[in-house]
Parts: structure tokens; C-alpha cells; sequence
């Protein structure tokens, strides 16, 4: 009896020490890239609606042209068209685009989103002056979309409240799918009249983990002097935030006797979590890419900038990682 002891210790022993041996594989990282797919859903007062849909995935990358059916714009990129989404769970990101802009405008950013691990969502809201679409022919330019402003004040912004409802679609519409293994973290960004919305879509009752906008009322501050949104407002927000702005803005509004941009205004009256970021250099299209707004658009230095930062301040406060949002001494955060 104590021989067959020993022998079973002395054979326990030795799957012990082969558990821990280096024949054991372990798993190895997966190299996330960036994948695109064109999605359509209901809005009960637009009807249908195309959102461009980035995700993490696996597959290889190749090059891309987003917008075919549009002869005069060349936006590219690169992604995996139709590829699954990779093992793991993700946080959503819905993007709401400036008036004229496009799902499509800000793919370098939404591509750089992915890659770092998050599902981006951007609809084409449907502006009376689109630049860029999703799916089908571009129509109109960023002249004509800045003169149809002009002659429609934005006001109280009551007409362009359904841009609301197709943010809140949009939310709904990926919420209920299972294929990009989303997590229950959602993050609201958007550009220019896109940051109302997405401000306007949480008034409404959608609750954020984060926000970022970039350059957010800048032109109805610069041109008119009026806020989308008073001090109270931004005292009651309860998530982190992010507003981005640029430097050709800041010196456009010092010159029109503002004093300060208006992300500044945002930022101090912002409780902390907050970051007041500067895009040198930067304009209130530099979130573009340059096929939508030739000789406005963002370069690749810039758009290098905002994803770095942008990606930081999500990684910090949506994944909890041990992340700087920012070195750069021209910004602010608190």
C-alpha cells in the first residue's frame, strides 16, 4: 500500500510540473484592425437610415474607397469590409456628424477608433444639405451647407431636433445586436451641430459613460455670440468629457472680441472629470477628412493628435486603464 502511495504522489508530482512547464502555450494577443460594414435601420419620422459601422476584427486590412457612387470625393482608408468582429467585448461609441458632414466624413478617426477597441457608430442624419453619404451619391457642398445656415439660423436649434431621434435609433438600433459583442458602456461624441446633438440626445434621457465633441458651436459662438448651452447645463453633466478646438478657431474668436473659444467656456463650467484639448493648427473642419472639406480637412499630424488623445481619454475612463490623456502642455484637464 505505501509503494502504490508513493508511486501516485511521484505521478501527481509530474502533472504538476508539466502544468507549469514551457510546453504549456499561452494565448497570444490578438492584432486588432479595423473592420467597416454599411447598416441600414428604421427611424419612425426619417424612415430609413444608413450608419457606417466600424469594429475590431482580425481580418487583414486592404484599401478602401467609402464612397464610389461619388465621383468628385475621394474618400479612402483602410479596412475589412464585412469582416467578423473579433473575440472580446467592446464598448459603443455612437458619432454624430456636423450639419452637411456625413457618416462618412471622419473615417480617420473612426478607423483609429476601431483599431483601439471600440464600435463606432455614425449615422447620416438627414440634413437639408448633405456633402457626403454613407450609401448613394453625395449632394451639395460645404459652401452651400454654410450658406443654408445662414439663411436658417440655427436659433434654438428647433429645427434640427431630429437629429435627436436618429441618434437615439441609431443607439437602439446597435444596442439590440449581438454580433459586435458590445459591452454595456456607451460613449456619445460628435462635431460641430453634432455636439448638440449628442448633448441634446442625453437631455432627452440617454445616459453616456463619456462624451467627447469636437469644436462644438464654435461657428454659432463665433458668427453670432450666442451658446448652445448656458454654465447650468454643462454643471449638471455627471460623465467625464472631452472638448476638442483649434487653434485657427481660438484666433479667429480672440479676433472677433470673444475672448475665448467656446470649449473653454464648456470646459470651466464642466465638473471633473474634464479636458480642454488644442488641435494646433487646427479649424473647425480639421475633423474632416480633406476629401470632404478640400483645403480644410484634417492633415495626418492632426488627425494623429486628436486619435491619440481621444483614444487615452476613452482607455482612461471607459476601460479603466492607467493612461495620461494628455502631455501636451497647451492642454487642460482637471
Amino acid at each position: 500500500m505505501k509503494v502504490q502511495i508513493c508511486i501516485f504522489l511521484c505521478f501527481f508530482t509530474l502533472l504538476l510540473s508539466c502544468s507549469n512547464s514551457d510546453d504549456v502555450v499561452e494565448e497570444t494577443p490578438q492584432e486588432i484592425n479595423a473592420g467597416y460594414q454599411k447598416l441600414q435601420i428604421a427611424d419612425p419620422d426619417a424612415g430609413n437610415l444608413w450608419v457606417g459601422i466600424w469594429y475590431p476584427t482580425t481580418e487583414t486590412e486592404t484599401a478602401y474607397n467609402y464612397n464610389t457612387a461619388a465621383t468628385d470625393l475621394d474618400i479612402t482608408g483602410f479596412v475589412a469590409e464585412n469582416a467578423p468582429t473579433a473575440f472580446g467585448d467592446w464598448p459603443l461609441v455612437v458619432y454624430s456628424h456636423g450639419f452637411s458632414g456625413g457618416g462618412i466624413g471622419s473615417v480617420e478617426i473612426c478607423e483609429a477608433l476601431a483599431r483601439a477597441g471600440y464600435v463606432v457608430a455614425a449615422v447620416d442624419h438627414s440634413d437639408a444639405v448633405l456633402a457626403v453619404r454613407v450609401e448613394g451619391p453625395s449632394t451639395g457642398t460645404i459652401e452651400e451647407a454654410l450658406q443654408y445656415l445662414s439663411d436658417n439660423p440655427f436659433g434654438d436649434g428647433t429645427d434640427y431636433e431630429y437629429r435627436i431621434g436618429e441618434t437615439e435609433a441609431v443607439v437602439s438600433a446597435l444596442q439590440s445586436k449581438t454580433e459586435f459583442n458590445l459591452t454595456s458602456k456607451l460613449v456619445l461624441g460628435g462635431h460641430s451641430m453634432g455636439g448638440w446633438t449628442v448633448m441634446k440626445t442625453m437631455e432627452a434621457g440617454l445616459n453616456p459613460d463619456a462624451m467627447f465633441v469636437f469644436s462644438m458651436g464654435e461657428l454659432n459662438w463665433l458668427f453670432t455670440g450666442n451658446r448652445y448651452f448656458e454654465a447650468p447645463f454643462f454643471q449638471n453633466l455627471e460623465f467625464p468629457t472631452a472638448y476638442f478646438y483649434g487653434g485657427v478657431e481660438y484666433l479667429q474668436a480672440v479676433d472677433a472680441d470673444r475672448d475665448n473659444v467656446y470649449a473653454a467656456f464648456c470646459y470651466a463650467n464642466s465638473p471633473s472629470p474634464s479636458y480642454g484639448l488644442l488641435v494646433a493648427e487646427g479649424n473647425h473642419f480639421t475633423y474632416n477628412s480633406p476629401a470632404l472639406a478640400p483645403g480644410s480637412g484634417g492633415t495626418t499630424t492632426q488627425f494623429n493628435a486628436i486619435n491619440s488623445r481621444l483614444i487615452n481619454f476613452l482607455d482612461k475612463h471607459i476601460k479603466n486603464k492607467e493612461v495620461e490623456v494628455s502631455t501636451d502642455m497647451e492642454d487642460l484637464s482637471k
